[in-house]
């Protein structure tokens, strides 16, 4: 839960974060669960597709999410002259003395949307 970093907001968005966090353990803890029954062949050919599913769908949301966040940073930009740091932030922010903003790390918010795509997949499959 180290990647959500969280002041100055309201209980229902550290709510929502910390539900977003679960899922992105949740993620992680499917992925190495996976790649261990990978690994010693035990893993059928539905549970291949739901999780191959899950990754090119994934795959496509954070490509549809980062290209947005860019736009949005460009046009921002181009209006006012001054860049903005949206939600989602590529890697550790450093940030100076003083109450650190609302800040996502990437790869947490990327687990979390694995591992959404992973659930719906799975209600699909009913797996």
């Amino acid at each position: 839960m180290g990647f959500f970093r969280v002041s100055g907001v309201n209980s229902f968005i550290s709510w929502a974060l910390l539900i977003f966090g679960l899922l992105s353990m949740y993620a992680m803890g499917s992925s190495l669960y996976f790649l261990h029954k990978e690994i010693f062949k035990k893993n059928d050919e539905l549970v291949r597709k739901i999780v191959f599913d899950s990754m090119a769908m994934s795959f496509v949301l954070v490509m549809l999410l980062h290209i947005i966040q860019m736009i949005i940073r460009i046009v921002h930009f181009q209006r006012t002259g001054q860049d903005i740091n949206l939600v989602v932030t590529p890697g550790l922010a450093i940030y100076q003395l003083g109450d650190p903003p609302l800040h996502l790390e990437s790869f947490g918010v990327d687990m979390g949307i694995f591992a959404l795509c992973l659930f719906a997949n799975r209600l699909r499959y009913r797996v």
